[in-house]
């Protein structure tokens, strides 16, 4: 069966080498549809250094809970300490979550604000796999 997730991906420490390296990671489980890297500000953190933020929609056999193990896997191996309580308000190599099925409206209200800009560069492709 054939799943198809709304995900982001976020880093800020060496964010263009780690996203290069978690889009080869991810193509070993399935297929992405990305859309255009935008740099934001820190939210709910102190931090000097700006995110590089995307969404994807990624098109895998994987279940939720599987597929999300291999998100903590892969961002474990670009140098993340899942294990740090305070992982989620420290800087980050990667941050990858899974945000609903791409078709559904559900999915899409979870994009944070500071995506929204790249929303648009989906769209067309859910359009396509909704058919």
């Amino acid at each position: 069966m054939n799943y198809r997730y709304l995900c982001t991906m976020g880093a800020n420490i060496a964010p263009e080498a780690n996203f290069a390296a978690a889009r080869e990671l991810l193509s070993q489980f399935g297929h992405a549809y990305y859309s255009r890297a935008v740099y934001t500000q820190p939210v709910a953190m102190t931090t000097n250094h700006q995110f590089l933020n995307a969404l994807f929609i990624f098109v895998t056999d994987l279940d939720p809970v599987s597929l999300k193990e291999q998100f903590n896997t892969i961002e474990q191996r670009l140098g993340r300490d899942r294990d740090d309580p305070l992982s989620a308000q420290k800087d980050r190599p990667m941050d990858i979550d899974i945000l609903g099925d791409c078709c559904s409206s559900e999915a899409w209200q979870q994009v944070p604000s500071y995506l929204q800009c790249v929303v648009p560069n989906l769209r067309p492709i859910v359009e396509q796999l909704s058919h």
